[in-house]
């Protein structure tokens, strides 16, 4: 699960660089369970569904990312 939210933060970090992302802030509550891998997949799947509207260079970045992690 570690390694699925650096993901998502680089991923965010990248994105966000050229393109507006909003987020929603949640507020923790200790007694909820905490995500699962398939919700933080989700949205990753999301960030990525924006890789056409980046330019080649940040694109070139997510794939290496991406390749990195083996997504």
């Amino acid at each position: 699960m570690a390694s699925l939210d650096l993901l998502e933060r680089k991923l965010l970090k990248i994105i966000s660089d050229t393109d507006p992302v909003r987020l929603k802030r949640q507020r923790m509550n200790p007694q909820i369970q905490r995500e699962t891998d398939a919700e933080q997949r989700l949205r990753i799947e999301l960030l990525l569904r924006r890789l056409d509207k980046l330019p080649d260079q940040k694109r070139q970045e997510v794939l290496d990312l991406l390749k990195w992690f083996n997504w």
